[in-house]
Parts: structure tokens; C-alpha cells; sequence
């Protein structure tokens, strides 16, 4: 699993006044970037892109703005 550098046509800008997550920006672990995929995998090294933050303080926020969206 390393970066071929294919993901770097699918970068993406940090959103102002939202987290990326929240926006549907999902980050690849391997290549260290975050990318606006639709699939699973990455495009470049074909590893799992993470779609929650790791962070506890993030991981609630947007719990809680995921709840508040449902309803």
C-alpha cells in the first residue's frame, strides 16, 4: 500500500464554517489526504478511507449535528 499520487486530482479545500466530515470529505490514512469520493477505497492506493473523525470532541459534534439533521 503506497501513494501512486493519483489522489492528488481529488484534493480537497478545508470548507469554511462546517467540518469536512460533515461535508462528505473523506480522508485516506496512507496518502495523508482528504478527498471527495464517492467510494469506499481510495483511488490511489486502494486502503479503506476513514468517513469519522477520530477525535472524541469531533466524533460528538458531529454525532449531534447528525441527529439534529434526521429530525
Amino acid at each position: 500500500m503506497v501513494c501512486k499520487g493519483i489522489c492528488v486530482r481529488h484534493r480537497v479545500e478545508k470548507p469554511l464554517g462546517m467540518g469536512r466530515y460533515q461535508m462528505g470529505q473523506k480522508r485516506c490514512s496512507v496518502c495523508e489526504i482528504f478527498l471527495n469520493w464517492d467510494e469506499k477505497h481510495c483511488p490511489c492506493c486502494s486502503f479503506m478511507l476513514r468517513t469519522k473523525p477520530k477525535g472524541t470532541k469531533t466524533r460528538r459534534k458531529l454525532m449531534i449535528l447528525q441527529q439534529v439533521k434526521r429530525i
